[in-house]
């Protein structure tokens, strides 16, 4: 059965060829913006761990604005590479992901994004708050 290992957002966020991730200012909490609406370009990225017989994996990530001021929702097929290394007893692979955004910030307020394997029932939540910046 698939698994997310481990799911972040990030300022920069890219699947190198080699099977590693480069990632640059990962994991914070809140953005600070100039004004409302203005938009805010993140990344997020992750491990999926998943038998190697369980072929393709779907991935959906959807991101949340406050008050379900509105949902944006995209998916991808996580694919085996012949550079995956199976590992571990049960011969498994870590699929890397990584997806760069633009996220409408219209509002302050809690933003979130949901990372799911829809065909595993295997959940992870984000999320960030927006804000002006101090008076």
């Amino acid at each position: 059965m698939a698994r997310i290992d481990y799911a972040f957002v990030a300022d920069f966020a890219k699947v190198e060829p080699s099977g590693t991730l480069t990632v640059v200012g990962a994991s914070w909490t809140f953005v600070t913006a100039t004004e409302f609406p203005s938009a805010h370009r993140m990344a997020v990225a992750g491990r999926v761990r998943a038998a190697l017989s369980e072929g393709a994996v779907e991935l959906l990530i959807a991101v949340q604005g406050p008050n379900d001021s509105f949902r944006i929702e995209g998916g991808a097929t996580l694919v085996s590479t012949d550079a995956a290394a199976p590992y571990g007893p049960d011969n498994a692979v870590g699929y890397l992901f990584a997806l760069e955004l633009t996220v409408p910030l219209l509002e302050e307020g809690l933003y979130e994004i949901f990372v799911d394997l829809p065909e595993h029932d295997e959940h992870r939540r984000l999320a960030f708050e927006a804000r002006l910046p101090p008076a």
